[in-house]
């Protein structure tokens, strides 16, 4: 039990690292000559041009329902040390934390998972991608991450599965 718990914290650990380097690249706007950045539909597939700075993550950036405020990263990988690929979801603070998230596609049965840490930039959450969840979101249109907000009230936010297949086939492990 233990070591799964050592094996946890240095995959949560790991997935910190590559959402600092998720939002790094966002404020270059792609425009560093060590990423690449191609659009797929409505997602994004940055991958460093030296293999030996990391693999290839793709990205969505969601914006409020009510506004054009960014309220949401999304980033999906294959962390180094993980079984699999990994959607880690990245969002400001002031939601609040005991709820947790929800994770629905196409209208399909929730999946709830815990946030993981908030740190002064945002809060993040990530949920493995099991292989039947993995083809649920490549067969999807829409999936939808459910929170709840500083007042309490939930909050659905929209992520689009336009691109997703295509743009995950482009992902290694």
């Amino acid at each position: 039990m233990q070591d799964c718990t050592q094996r946890l914290i240095a995959i949560a650990m790991l997935l910190m690292a590559m959402t600092a380097t998720a939002f790094a690249q966002q404020t270059t706007n792609g425009n560093a000559s060590n990423v690449q950045t191609r659009t797929v539909q409505d997602w994004q597939v940055r991958c460093p041009t030296d293999t030996a700075q990391g693999r290839c993550s793709m990205t969505q950036l969601i914006k409020s329902p009510d506004g054009d405020q960014p309220v949401l990263r999304v980033v999906v990988a294959y962390p180094p040390q993980a079984d699999g690929p990994a959607m880690v979801f990245l969002l400001p603070l002031g939601v609040r934390l005991a709820p947790g998230l929800q994770l629905t596609v196409d209208g399909g049965k929730p999946i709830k998972f815990p946030y993981q840490v908030c740190v002064p930039d945002g809060c993040r959450a990530d949920i493995p991608l099991k292989p039947e969840l993995m083809q649920q979101l490549r067969q999807g249109s829409q999936a939808t991450l459910s929170l709840i907000d500083p007042r309490g009230q939930r909050m659905d936010l929209a992520i689009s599965l336009m691109g997703f297949s295509d743009a995950s086939a482009q992902l290694t492990p």
